[in-house]
């Protein structure tokens, strides 16, 4: 297995990542935009979320381990079960209202429920590490909770 650090995310300058993740969620955001006056915009939404997660594994080297993977693959799925399961729609009217948190607010509220998943988190699943993980202020970058007390 590769070293993380011979990774081609590594590769690339940070400013130069942010940029790239800030307009691929904001052409999300629009398409998203669109879906409220034509949904075969959310077709579109999904093309491009599953672009978004290809080209997060090829960064990533195939990981599925990695946040930032973990994170456009559950969009993928809430996109795909927003656009393509009937009666779910309303997925896609809560993404169209949280995207706009993460691109202006560094409040990502989709990081954060996928830090309540077993595999992302050392603390046991309480109260007390709900209100750390939803009220704990936006964070450039990875959000990690703040600690108790």
């Amino acid at each position: 297995m590769a070293a993380t650090t011979n990774i081609p995310w590594q590769h690339i300058a940070e400013p130069t990542r942010k940029r790239l993740i800030w307009w691929l969620w904001l052409i999300t955001w629009l398409l998203l935009l669109g879906g409220f006056f034509d949904r075969s915009f959310y077709h579109w939404v999904v093309i491009l979320s599953a672009l978004h997660s290809l080209l997060f594994l090829w960064l990533f080297r195939f990981r599925l381990d990695p946040f930032p993977v973990q994170v456009r693959l559950a969009y993928l799925l809430w996109t795909l079960l927003g656009t393509y399961v009937p009666g779910m729609t309303f997925l896609m009217y809560i993404t169209t209202v949280g995207l706009p948190g993460n691109l202006f607010l560094n409040y990502c509220p989709l990081a954060r429920l996928m830090l309540l998943m077993p595999w992302n988190r050392m603390d046991p699943l309480s109260l007390n590490f709900l209100k750390r993980v939803f009220l704990s202020s936006p964070s450039d970058g990875r959000f990690v909770p703040r600690k108790r007390g």
